[in-house]
This record gives C-alpha cells, structure tokens and sequence, in this order.
C-alpha cells in the first residue's frame, strides 16, 4: 500500500509541478529540537522516579524499555527542520540531518543532506517533500520524505521526526545558553529581520551579523542568527558551512540538556516540555524514544562524526559527490545532482562511512 501511495503520489508530481518560494525562508537547527523531544520525557521520567527513590529512578537507565527497528545493527533516523506556521515556506524542510547510531558501539554519525538535492522521480528539491506528503494525506510529509532520502543515500531510514522552530530560542535560553567554538570569523550584511520583509528602502530589511572567531557562550536568538546565517561572504555563507554550524549547536545542546543543572531542576524540564509541545511530529512511540534516549546519554564526543555531502572534498580540495547542473534543465532552479546524474557515488560514500 505504501509503495502504491508513493507511486500515486510521484506520477501526481511529474504532472502537476507546483512552484514553491525559495525566497526568505528560515534555515533551521533540526537536530536541536531532536535531542529536546528524545530526551526530554525520559527526564521527566526519571524525576517522578526520583521521588520514590534512587533505585527506582535510575531503572530508567538500566530498564530495557523499547526496541529500535535497526538494520544490520544501525538506527538510521531522519531529522526535518521547518519554520512553522509563521514563517514564510512553512512546510520547506530547510534542515535535513541523518542521524545513524550504532547500537552496539553508540558509534553516531550526523550526515547533513543539503536542501537543494533534485530527486528527479519527483521532479522537485528535496526539501519540498515534506510539503507535497502532506498535501496528499495526514504524515504524508514524513513518508514522502523518508522515500526521498533513501534515494539519495541508499540506507533504509527508520524513524523521521519533523520540527517546527519556534521554540528553538526558548529552549536554548531555558538552558542558560550553549558554548560554541566558532572556527572562523565572518559578517553576514543582510541578515532578514522577521517581519520586515517588505520594508523600503530594502536595507531597513536586514541587519549586520557578526562573529568573532573562538569560544562563546551564545543565548537563544544569537544561537538562532549563528545557525541561520546564510548571507556571509566566501566560505561561510555556503549551505554546508551552515550545516557544520548546526551540528556544533545540536552537541552543545545535548551537553546543556544533560547536564546534572538541567536534569536535576524540575523547573527547567516543565518549562522546556512546554515550549516542546506541539513542535514535533514522529513516526516514533513512547517506548522507541525512550530507548534514544538511553543511547543519547551514553553517546560521547569521541563517538560522535559529521558529515556532509558536498560539491567539494574539505580535506583534499577535490570534486566532492555532487554537482551543481545548468539551471535551464530545471526550470531556471539552483539546483544539486549525484555525478554523472546517479546517487552510485554518494550511495557508496554512505555505506563506507556507516559500516567500515
């Protein structure tokens, strides 16, 4: 049945191509919201726990609640950022993180899918998938875009969880802020102002970012601003370069959220569930993310890689596993592809860097 939806749903696509604005869409930090829905019941969890005593509480660790569907010993869980209801592009998923997680070794890799990949079976970017899912039936957006990913990468994706930001500043606030070691310095001259859209004359539309390069401690907007950024000049206003900044913010994150400050103050878990509430969709149950949970504290620094699938090796400077095509073969769209117009490459990349 779900092949035959998705099938429906691809030929419904081919001739129906709606256009979708890529204009001033937020750039979003999936992964933050991510750790906060893992992990954030489990701690409420194990505080009521912790009123009828430490060997009660601490089960919560030690108790094998919940299997994770797996493939040859990996979780492989997709990641969906959007802007929400507020924001113009509300169902653009503009984040797109794989996060496989060995669970035997708790080996994790964080492997960033750029927004502009053209999944041809679709004839659309990949981060409109979500969008046309939803448009066909209720969670059709996870299915869709989990069918997307598989595509690109050709590993099975087990669980999807989509996010709608609007509480990312809260809930980094809600933690007294993360440490972030930024790598190198840069200005962002025309960073969007929210509801300034339209503001003439059109620089009264923008405000001047800067960061300095070196260990910070950053709140909740300048948290949002450093993860948005997308106007720098050189390097750093590339989308991949965004992309390694919100895997640094997801990890700080994870630090601050469990953290004995955080996991022993029952105020900041009632307070940071309730800004939670209402921002996430998942294919996951109670018991499946339980079991996450129990992974996402054992997990440490030296467990955890990043990755991404770029036009260019950042080690060796060469040509990286996709290409930027003519924009005139697809309706005037910047656009991303697998080389020689084939996933062949990324496919083996992805398998090399999970499994050996």
């Amino acid at each position: 049945m779900k092949k035959y939806w998705l099938a429906k749903l691809k030929r419904r696509l081919t001739r129906h191509r709606t256009a979708v604005r890529t204009g001033a869409i937020t750039i979003l930090l999936a992964c933050l919201m991510f750790v906060l829905y893992a992990t954030l019941k489990p701690v409420a969890t194990f505080i009521a726990r912790l009123a009828h005593g430490p060997a009660t509480a601490f089960s919560l660790v030690k108790d094998p609640e919940g299997v994770l569907r797996s493939t040859r010993s990996r979780t492989n869980i997709l990641l969906l950022g959007m802007g929400g209801a507020a924001h113009e592009g509300a169902q653009l998923t503009d984040s797109i993180i794989v996060v496989s997680l060995d669970l035997a070794s708790v080996d994790t890799v964080l492997l960033s899918i750029p927004r502009d990949i053209w999944i041809d079976s679709l004839k659309t970017k990949i981060n409109a998938t979500y969008y046309y899912g939803e448009q066909q039936q209720e969670r059709g957006g996870l299915l869709l875009s989990k069918a997307a990913v598989e595509e690109v990468i050709g590993q099975p994706i087990h669980y999807a969880v989509a996010i709608d930001f609007d509480g990312f500043q809260r809930a980094i606030d809600l933690v007294e802020g993360v440490e972030i070691d930024v790598p190198q310095s840069f200005d962002d001259e025309k960073y969007p102002i929210p509801g300034m859209e339209q503001a003439e004359p059109e620089e009264l539309r923008y405000e001047h970012l800067h960061f300095d390069a070196g260990l910070q401690k950053m709140n909740g907007e300048k948290a949002l601003k450093y993860v948005r950024s997308r106007n720098a000049e050189g390097e750093q206003g590339t989308d991949f370069a965004r992309a390694r900044r919100q895997q640094q913010v997801l990890v700080a994150f994870k630090n601050k959220l469990l953290s004995l400050d955080t996991i022993l103050s029952p105020t900041k878990i009632k307070e940071l569930v309730q800004t939670f509430t209402g921002s996430v969709r998942t294919d996951m149950n109670e018991a499946e993310y339980l079991s996450l949970a129990k992974l996402a504290i054992q997990t440490k620094k030296e467990n955890l890689r990043e990755d991404t699938l770029s036009t260019q090796d950042e080690e060796t400077g060469k040509e990286g596993l996709l290409i930027h095509p003519s924009p005139a073969a697809y309706d005037g769209q910047w656009v991303l592809i697998g080389k020689d117009d084939s996933w062949d490459e990324v496919k083996r990349y992805v398998e090399m860097l999970l499994y050996e």
